[in-house]
């Protein structure tokens, strides 16, 4: 599942196994990333929501031939998952999760499970992009950032394909443009300081 879902644009909560490919591009291992994921769920940093299925047990006995009865599984939507829930089964790339409460042998199914798209990046964000600068022949400024560097770029770039140029664009719509080419988040106040530099730069001899 490519990472940069992670981003401006895409939706305020995200599958779980989103967000297991985003952590397990900046984990040494798979099961470093599924720790760090669970770590975060369990001290209220990650918040995770779901569709859940609890499926009641079959009671007394079955006399031969005799088929059990269909039970349907009562089903709550969008239902937050609590930080001190305990699953006996996480199935990452299926964003699914199971639990038994070991009272009654009621079984609870946890599915597409999805995550807080801003608790995501806050607690992994995304890195500086570093593939983007050097495609231009001019070298980055040292006073510049990497990130405001490669939005400058970026401007540079679209003014050069976009018909009406970047005029007729709004600060939000730049800056929602910006982050789509980047395929990560790209702030207002990053779009203001590649903007400063580019008119810097045009009033320089």
């Amino acid at each position: 599942m490519p990472n940069e879902l992670i981003a401006a644009g895409s939706p305020a909560w995200v599958l779980l196994s989103v967000i297991y490919h985003h952590v397990l591009a900046q984990s040494p291992s798979p099961e470093a990333a599924k720790i760090a994921i669970s770590t975060a769920r369990q001290d209220g940093r990650l918040r995770l929501r779901a569709e859940v299925r609890e499926h009641k047990p079959i009671l007394g006995r079955l006399n031969p031939g005799e088929q059990p009865a269909q039970i349907f599984p009562k089903c709550d939507l969008d239902q937050p998952i609590l930080a001190n829930d305990k699953f006996s089964n996480w199935n990452w790339e299926r964003s699914y999760a199971s639990r038994r409460n070991t009272t009654n042998n009621f079984l609870f199914e946890y599915v597409n499970i999805v995550g807080n798209k801003d608790d995501v990046l806050r607690l992994w964000p995304r890195a500086e992009p570093t593939v983007d600068i050097p495609k231009v022949a001019s070298v980055k400024p040292k006073d510049v950032s990497g990130l405001v560097w490669a939005t400058v770029v970026t401007l540079d770039n679209m003014e050069k394909t976009v018909a009406a140029g970047l005029s007729g664009l709004t600060q939000k719509q730049l800056t929602e443009r910006v982050s789509t080419e980047l395929a990560r988040t790209v702030s207002e106040r990053t779009l203001q300081k590649a903007v400063a530099y580019r008119r810097k730069r045009e009033k320089s001899p």
